[in-house]
């Protein structure tokens, strides 16, 4: 499992139907259903991609680290070193590096790491700015309050609901980009790339949406098991928690893409 590449997708009947959805103008979720059937054994692999483990289990342990009266030291024992008076890109910086040096020795060697370790790094940078605004930089003492928030359940489970909306929607681009890139122009899908940009809107939006399904489950897990494991979820808890978040995230994307019945 895991010795995946995003690139490799055959050209199926499945695949066919991407393309073909896109050039007839269908809905930002039909085609992201269509991407998810089209690249299922990629996906399943991802599901199960020891980098991709990395990137939850740190993601859980900035949580469990909220909870300390140290969590500085307790990040740095996962490899998560955060200057005393840090700044958002200190802070950003700190997970890429942690995450990077996770797979340093190719333990993974499908192109997913790289985006699941984006995603991560880009949900944390996102919950800073919905908690202080981006007009002004927050100070050291706010990226440490906005830390601690993460180690409350709800606040968990929002911070995890954006990292699997990062994660799906920046997977899915991946995969059409390159069928993307030969429908525009005049007379085909997409006349101007600002059209590009609003359906990559439009599938940020979806994806968003989709992964109300996990926002609840990642919180609840998280409260349980913090509580089970006196503060400590091992890694081999976190693991089996990303693969089944993971696949709540691919049932719901071919339920919403299902036709509507109704």
């Amino acid at each position: 499992m895991g010795h995946v590449r995003l690139g490799t997708l055959p050209k199926t009947r499945a695949w066919k139907d991407v393309v073909r959805l896109i050039a007839d103008g269908a809905d930002p979720s039909e085609i992201a259903g269509a991407t998810m059937k089209a690249a299922d054994k990629a996906f399943e692999a991802i599901q199960f991609d020891q980098g991709y483990a990395n990137t939850v289990n740190l993601m859980t342990q900035l949580a469990i680290a909220a909870r300390l009266d140290d969590p500085r030291t307790h990040l740095e024992s996962v490899g998560i070193n955060i200057p005393e008076q840090a700044s958002l890109p200190d802070v950003a910086l700190a997970v890429k590096k942690a995450l990077d040096s996770s797979v340093s020795d190719k333990v993974s060697q499908s192109d997913f790491p790289e985006l699941a370790r984006d995603a991560l790094v880009g949900s944390v940078v996102e919950h800073m700015d919905e908690k202080f605004g981006n007009l002004f930089p927050p100070s050291a003492d706010d990226i440490h309050r906005g830390l601690a928030d993460l180690g409350k359940k709800k606040e968990f489970g929002k911070f995890a609901r954006t990292f699997y909306k990062r994660l799906t929607n920046e997977s899915l681009e991946w995969f059409l980009s390159r069928t993307i890139g030969t429908q525009i122009g005049e007379g085909q899908r997409f006349a101007t790339t600002n059209q590009v940009a609003q359906f990559k809107q439009a599938l940020e939006i979806h994806c968003h949406e989709t992964s109300e399904i996990v926002e609840r489950y990642c919180a609840d897990w998280f409260s349980k098991h913090h509580f089970e494991n006196d503060g400590d979820i091992p890694k081999s808890k976190t693991k089996g928690f990303g693969a089944y978040a993971m696949q709540k995230m691919r049932d719901e994307l071919k339920i919403r893409a299902a036709p509507d019945e109704s």
